[in-house]
């Protein structure tokens, strides 16, 4: 019976994210961006960028270790640590793979973070701690058996599958660290406390690769499990990065109106 009632919370959950999701993609289409390069708040609540944006980031790999390697509520159920080479132990490592890089690789290469309002790491840390919940506990607990086999057992059941969602997953966090680096080296060669128009790689045709290959990445990952926290996740991230990209967008127009490329669109290569 507890079993079924976790079910049940987990279920509702996660439909609560979903339509969550679509509220903050409303409201983030009408105030634009609550953080980064275009915003400017350095008030009583304001706390330094770096230390905020690692805090909030490394919330989810540490919510989906926990609820991956919690205890089942009751049952005998098999210990998501039992086999080693799972497929789902390999998700689990997928996950940690990118948050290493997202949560501290990242923000500690950057030259400089604008500061942050307290309110908007809290949200993201609740955002975190829910998703992070959701993707742990569905691959521990929720699972179908077939991802308590080995990898190389799943991956030959499953091989469209894999391909597709391992090439999705590399190619997009690839992508993602490669125009972040664009970004960061663009930022670094700066005189000043001013920004320039970036070039290279997807910058020739969209204002924010780094957000389009972000997407792709999560894509792929949501392919490679066939999870429903994963799929969750992925609309999570577009309702976030695309009113953002869109509001980026505007903002480069705004700022370098007689000099920024004309045939850039926002986020999706020659579509959005």
């Amino acid at each position: 019976m507890e079993t079924v009632s976790e079910r049940n919370v987990f279920d509702f959950i996660l439909q609560s994210f979903r339509v969550v999701s679509l509220v903050i993609a409303g409201a983030l289409l009408v105030v634009g961006s609550p953080y980064g390069s275009q915003t400017s708040y350095n008030g009583r609540l304001a706390i330094n960028g770096r230390t905020a944006w690692i805090l909030m980031e490394l919330v989810s790999p540490a919510m989906l270790i926990c609820a991956y390697f919690a205890s089942a509520t009751s049952g005998p159920v098999e210990h998501a640590q039992s086999s080693l080479l799972s497929a789902r132990n390999a998700l689990v490592a997928l996950w940690l793979v990118h948050y290493t890089y997202r949560a501290v690789i990242y923000p500690l290469r950057q030259t400089s973070r604008k500061r942050m309002h307290v309110g908007i790491m809290l949200s993201a840390v609740l955002f975190n701690s829910v998703n992070g919940y959701l993707n742990g506990r569905w691959l521990s607990m929720f699972a179908p058996a077939e991802h308590r086999q080995h990898v190389a057992t799943y991956a030959a059941f499953h091989q469209l599958r894999v391909c597709f969602g391992l090439v999705l997953f590399v190619v997009g966090m690839g992508g993602n660290i490669y125009h972040d680096n664009i970004l960061t080296t663009l930022r670094r060669k700066s005189t000043k406390h001013s920004y320039d128009v970036p070039h290279g790689g997807l910058f020739a045709v969209v204002s924010c690769p780094h957000f389009f290959c972000e997407i792709i990445e999560w894509l792929g990952f949501a392919v490679l499990s066939g999870s429903p926290a994963a799929w969750t996740f992925l609309l999570n991230v577009m309702c976030n990065l695309l009113p953002r990209a869109f509001f980026i967008h505007k903002w480069y127009h705004v700022t370098f109106a007689h000099s920024y490329p004309q045939n850039r669109k926002a986020v999706i290569p020659y579509l959005l």
